[in-house]
């Protein structure tokens, strides 16, 4: 997995934290980023969720809703 992430350039999104959601007054580029990265933490995760098995994907998915 890890090596799909790094070829698609989103690897940072299991390294690094989620940034801060930035105010209404904040720059376009703060803004901007914080988009890209929730962007790709979504395709990240349904990356990972396309390469679990049923099991485990029932079990996340029911855990992510309720956590």
């Amino acid at each position: 997995m890890r090596i799909v992430l790094n070829q698609e350039r989103k690897e940072y999104i299991i390294i690094e934290s989620v940034p801060n959601k930035p105010g209404t007054n904040s720059p376009r580029a703060s803004k901007d980023k914080f988009e890209k990265h929730m962007d790709d933490m979504l395709d990240v995760r349904m990356s990972v969720l396309a390469t679990i098995t049923l099991e485990l994907q029932k079990h996340l998915s029911t855990w992510y809703h309720t956590g």
